[in-house]
């Protein structure tokens, strides 16, 4: 089968639905008809049109054929930010930010692990021994990398991602969020272009308006970010980096496959562009999921930065987190995250240093990882019980958050609002896709323990979307 032919084809079905020809929810001409027209095999076009499925472009109806499910993202969709301060919020951001911290809500729609999920008591303790045995880490910063006892401890937590690392290789930031910063940071200038994967969690897009960079929305698939759209769009322009999650991302659980990571870093090295490797799921595989090695561990010619954080297994409120960076680029990483914040808190450093020696940390992540996949289990079913039948939703092998595509005539946005006067929160897909808002799409945080009134939540927003297919 000719590859470059079917890639053809998709692109131009992609290009037909872009122009209008064929509008979402209406049928595309079959395979048959397809290639009698195109003049190509049955199997070429079949293979265009999987590959526009698994990019959630068209969806398959058994014996009805192929159907416009989405408007395919564009390489060209860009979110631009000159000056992060001139940009005023919509009014539905700033209701999502208040519905975030209304404790009167059902939360389900932040990335925050649920209090219960956490090693509250055993930190607890931590934070008692350091106090006892080292009062001083409260008066004491570290204005380099950070605590050598946390560096190392992370060096051997790596060991597990595939990476072989010293303490002198890792640096210590304010969470994942602000090590995604800096490792941007250090390997651009205001106006570069960068590649991110729609959808992606809205904290990045702040990042990226913040640096004053144009970013390029490129379709997550269920192999993580569409290396094919990367390659088209390394020809056109510029690229200086690629932020991916190529672990349980953020929101729609999918994690990329061993050949991918390597054509990734195998396109990184021959563009010239820095991959930055956010990771922060990535401890919280099911027990059925088997880890792959890190892009970092994967990487031979120094073309990744490595993110992380503890915020989604231990304690988000401590916000400690990691980068590791080839080392042309710790100086830069350095020097601005001292202008950014000093110093990162000690106090933090030392408790989770602390907490990881004393081998709580494994027989913690076994029992959450275990917990979240019966939750997600038990979420899913809900939702496939009480959602209509069109209803689709992500099967993540990590993590806590479920992807939820509705039926194409709701308005996520619309069923946001609505869901608040149940006093639910969840969290509309234009959130995390600026350029697609607004959609179809909700994302479920499913750590919240699994309860006859959690189930009872999940039927109210089936009702909820009936009421507005009505």
């Amino acid at each position: 089968m000719d590859q470059t032919l079917y890639y053809k084809i998709a692109e131009q079905v992609e290009s037909q639905i872009q122009e209008g020809l064929f509008k979402v929810g209406s049928k595309i001409p079959s395979v048959r008809k397809a290639s009698s027209m195109m003049d190509v095999s049955m199997a070429t076009v079949l293979q265009a049109y999987r590959l526009l499925e698994d990019r959630g472009v068209l969806k398959a109806q058994p014996q009805k054929g192929y159907f416009v499910q989405a408007l395919p993202p564009t390489p060209d969709a860009k979110t631009v930010s000159a000056d992060i301060t001139s940009q005023q919020q919509p009014a539905w951001m700033q209701t999502m930010a208040s519905a975030t911290n209304n404790p009167e809500l059902l939360q389900l729609a932040g990335a925050t692990p649920h209090s219960q999920c956490l090693p509250t008591r055993q930190l607890q303790r931590a934070v008692g021994r350091v106090m006892r045995l080292e009062p001083e880490a409260c008066s004491h910063h570290f204005y380099d990398q950070g605590l050598p006892a946390l560096r190392r401890q992370i060096a051997i937590r790596m060991l597990a991602t595939g990476c072989q690392l010293t303490p002198d290789d890792i640096f210590i930031t304010h969470g994942c969020q602000n090590a995604i910063l800096l490792a941007l940071q250090a390997v651009t200038q205001a106006g570069d272009k960068v590649v991110i994967e729609s959808p992606t969690y809205d904290g990045l897009q702040h990042i990226v308006q913040a640096l004053n960079l144009t970013a390029f929305e490129l379709p997550c698939t269920s192999q993580g970010l569409d290396l094919d759209a990367l390659a088209t769009l390394c020809q056109q322009h510029d690229i200086k980096a690629c932020v991916v999650t190529p672990e349980h991302q953020n929101p729609t659980g999918a994690s990329m496959p061993l050949a991918q990571r390597q054509r990734l870093l195998a396109l990184a090295q021959q563009q010239s562009f820095q991959v930055i490797e956010d990771d922060v799921f990535g401890e919280l595989g099911h027990p059925a999921h088997t880890r792959l090695p890190a892009l970092k561990a994967l990487d031979t010619a120094g073309c990744v930065s490595y993110c992380s954080s503890f915020s989604k297994t231990i304690a988000p409120a401590f916000r400690v987190g990691w980068v590791i960076s080839p080392a042309d680029q710790i100086a830069a990483i350095q020097a601005y995250a001292y202008a950014h914040s000093f110093a990162v808190a000690a106090l933090p450093q030392h408790a989770i240093a602390n907490f990881l020696a004393n081998d709580s940390y494994e027989r913690h992540l076994r029992k959450t990882r275990a917990f979240y996949a019966d939750n997600l289990a038990q979420f899913s079913a809900a939702i496939r019980r009480y959602f209509p039948s069109t209803t689709e939703l992500s099967s993540p092998q990590g993590g806590y958050l479920i992807w939820i595509t509705l039926p194409c005539n709701i308005n996520a946005l619309e069923f946001f609002n609505r869901a608040l006067e149940w006093a639910i929160n969840v969290l509309p897909g234009c959130a995390l896709s600026p350029s697609t808002q607004p959609n179809h799409t909700l994302r479920i945080n499913c750590s919240t323990p699994w309860s006859a009134a959690t189930e009872q939540a999940i039927k109210q927003l089936g009702q909820l979307c009936y009421e507005m297919l009505d």
